[in-house]
């Protein structure tokens, strides 16, 4: 399919392309969420009508832009709704498969149309499908009417290669399993006496860009320059159909033949001393939202809430004109109009902002932040010195008042990192439906407190760890619909997702009135892994966080949804990364509740600042619970580890001075500073030689190198200059737990 040029009646339509492009993804998911939503309530006809609506204004708006592949699509689409509002049809399971289908392929024709490439995805069948609806007929079985988990090939004779990945290479295909992502072997037959074979390979490669990601490409580049073989295979990582993966590919000239396989997991092979062969890495498109800690993520569909948009520069199909694409424009400026009339007016109340601009504002606030605390050490020096002096009285009233006007700007300017958390618990409705469909279940997802707000940053990384426990919930803990009948519960299982505040933290759980974990077959599979002992005494929840260990699993068959034993494991590495921390409580027959805790914000924070012999160290204020002076005698040893007695409760104590290695003094005082931190419902005593007092601190990334430090969150500058290390308190207290396990 083609469309139009971007021009109509000699008016250039490029300007509006943004301004089209964040309006039609806004009627999409509309449209997506309404019909999840009918399926539940059937004939409800102002919610029908709602749907039309949007169907007809994605419909106007595309035509006015001149991209008729979605006009068309549309339009089918806008004639069976309109069936449906007249009561002329009753609202089934077909149909609605059939515009959810319509909702997906018309999200990829805008990645497409946002890439400025030609729309080349295709719809006659999902139009012959409607069409067919519309007449009474019956709907053939189609691929693309199956949910969006889809059965993909398989040849009985198909035998994996071994691409021989080195490490990082099997990392991502690892982390592609364990999250749910399609890894496939994509096999390519050239035609006879084809030239510039290598071409055609990096053509292949480039044709994934915006729908997945090449790991490896078998035989290399050089090998097809010198014209040895006739065929390559690409080992890559996507989520798309394998007969929309067929369809990109046979674009390409001379491709006579393109056959795909899901690659099994047990293939991947790591190979130390082997380069990597030329690929072309490019994040999926459900993993734009995961940027990393401190980035500013692109993504055309999550990215930009908060009134933010992302620019972004993108690879246009070799053979496609200027002018048969619109050309990148900033949003059309609104005309000047002189009104006297303030009522009629039109009031603009929201602005969208690039969210490089907005990170740019927010690296400058926390740089004011550390500048006005070095102004207050300076006076404070400066009044030690010169008490009685004017000036310096004049200049710490100045330094207050500023004081007031950033704390003021800076409460500002962090609301503008914060996004309700519905943007990412949006998407799941859809996924649990599809999940349901897939393993014969029927599930009611049950959402809760979208409107809780916290730091873009950990909306955008917390969706990958959500989805994945969500996955496990609706194929581990939800039973069959004979199974829970014969237990005397309803057949239909809930899966509830809730969020609120708890402090100067959020909340996230993630409940199912399941079948429960197996604690038994749980520590019997740690038992005989060698995790614990034989004969160690475990509580519930410590059994129940076994599963967070690598490799862990109790699935007695692989499935595409779970079980391969890593994705617990990439959970709780994800979390920790963000300071986080996940638990969980289970009821054999009842159900399980994962608890996710997370900060609110990564940039600035209230910190107390400890000193632990020459060294000092800041603890997240809003992990601090109360500060102790214990007499050292008072402290006993307990499988290892020190403790001390709080108020009846046994307290572990960790000193940070052994932690960090830090040199020990000669002696020791009889009395030692305790600082008692917690996270939920757990609590740790870090042990330090002194308090230094409370301070606003900025957090600073320590790299890609240091990142990994265990202990530690991030750095920052302290009033007199110096760089401090702050405290990970979830990674402290994940430490002591594991020390206790073992």
């Amino acid at each position: 399919m083609s469309q139009d040029n971007g021009k109509n009646q000699g008016v250039d339509l490029g300007e509006f392309l943004e301004f089209y492009l964040l309006d039609s993804q806004e009627q999409i998911e509309k449209l997506g969420a309404g019909l999840l939503q009918l399926e539940k309530e059937g004939g409800n006809i102002g919610l029908i009508n709602d749907l039309f609506r949007s169907a007809h204004s994605l419909k106007g708006a595309s035509g006015t832009m001149g991209f008729t592949p979605i006009v068309a699509l549309t339009h089918a689409a806008e004639d069976l709704l309109d069936r449906l509002r007249q009561g002329k049809m009753d609202v089934s399971l077909e149909v609605i498969d059939v515009l959810l289908a319509v909702t997906d392929r018309v999200k990829a024709m805008l990645e497409q149309v946002e890439k400025r490439q030609g729309i080349t995805v295709g719809s006659e069948d999902l139009v012959v499908s409607m069409k067919a609806l519309l007449s009474g007929e019956p709907l053939a079985a189609n691929e693309n009417l199956q949910p969006s988990i889809e059965k993909e090939e398989t040849k009985d004779d198909f035998v994996p290669l071994d691409f021989a990945l080195n490490p990082e290479e099997s990392a991502q295909v690892k982390d592609a399993y364990s999250l749910g992502h399609g890894v496939y072997q994509v096999d390519v037959t050239l035609e006879p006496n084809t030239l510039m074979k290598a071409v055609r390979a990096v053509m292949a490669t480039q044709r994934f860009e915006g729908i997945g990601a090449v790991i490896k490409l078998l035989p290399s580049v050089e090998e097809l320059e010198a014209g040895k073989v006739d065929s390559f295979s690409l080992l890559v990582l996507c989520d798309e159909s394998t007969g929309e993966i067929r369809r990109e590919l046979l674009e390409i000239s001379e491709l006579k033949e393109v056959v795909i396989h899901p690659y099994p997991e047990g293939t991947v092979t790591s190979e130390e001393e082997l380069p990597a062969a030329p690929a072309v890495s490019v994040p999926l498109p459900q993993e734009a939202e995961a940027a990393p800690v401190g980035g500013a993520p692109h993504n055309a569909a999550e990215g930009k809430t908060s009134e933010v948009v992302s620019n972004q520069v993108n690879h246009v199909p070799q053979g496609t004109t200027a002018e048969s694409l619109p050309s990148p424009q900033a949003v059309p400026r609104v005309p000047e109009v002189s009104n006297t009339n303030t009522e009629s007016s039109t009031q603009v109340h929201t602005i969208r902002v690039d969210t490089a601009r907005m990170d740019n504002l927010i690296n400058l606030v926390g740089e004011m932040v550390i500048t006005r605390t070095r102004l207050v050490q300076i006076g404070l020096d400066l009044k030690a010195q010169y008490q009685m002096d004017g000036m310096v009285n004049s200049l710490n009233e100045a330094n207050v008042y500023l004081g007031r006007l950033m704390n003021d700007l800076q409460e500002s300017v962090m609301r503008l990192r914060m996004v309700a958390i519905g943007t990412v618990f949006s998407r799941f409705p859809r996924l649990v439906r599809d999940l349901a469909k897939k393993t014969s279940k029927e599930i009611d997802l049950v959402l809760k407190g979208e409107d809780t707000e916290l730091d873009k940053t950990v909306v955008e990384v917390i969706g990958d760890p959500l989805m994945h426990l969500i996955r496990n919930s609706v194929d581990h803990g939800i039973e069959e619909p004979e199974v829970r009948r014969a237990m005397g519960k309803p057949e239909v299982g809930t899966v509830t997702l809730d969020a609120y505040h708890e402090g100067n933290h959020i909340a996230i759980l993630i409940t199912d009135d399941g079948a429960g974990l197996d604690l038994d077959k749980i520590r019997k599979i740690a038992v005989e892994r060698g995790l614990i002992g034989e004969r160690e005494e475990l509580s519930e929840r410590e059994i129940a966080n076994l599963i967070f260990l690598p490799g862990f699993s109790t699935a007695d068959k692989v499935t595409d949804i779970s079980g391969r034993g890593v994705g617990m494991d990439v959970v709780k590495k994800a979390l920790n990364n963000l300071g986080g921390m996940v638990d969980i409580t289970t009821r054999r027959g009842k159900g399980t509740t994962f608890t996710i805790r997370l900060p609110l914000t990564l940039a600035i924070i209230q910190a107390l600042l400890v000193e632990v012999g020459e060294e000092i160290y800041a603890v997240p204020l809003s992990s601090v619970l109360e500060t102790l002076l214990v007499n050292r005698a008072e402290m006993k040893t307990v499988g290892g580890l020190p403790m001390v007695q709080l108020r009846g409760n046994t307290l572990p104590l960790i000193s940070l001075q052994e932690k960090f290695g830090l040199p020990v003094p000669e002696t020791l005082s009889d009395e030692i500073f305790v600082v008692v931190v917690g996270f939920g419902d757990k609590a740790l005593g870090l042990i330090v030689d002194e308090l230094r007092g409370q301070q606003e601190v900025v957090i600073k990334s320590l790299g890609d190198f240091l990142s990994n430090l265990p202990g530690i969150a991030g750095a920052t500058i302290l009033g007199d200059g110096k760089v401090t290390l702050i405290l990970d308190i979830g990674s402290l207290m994940q430490d002591v737990l594991a020390n206790r396990n073992n």
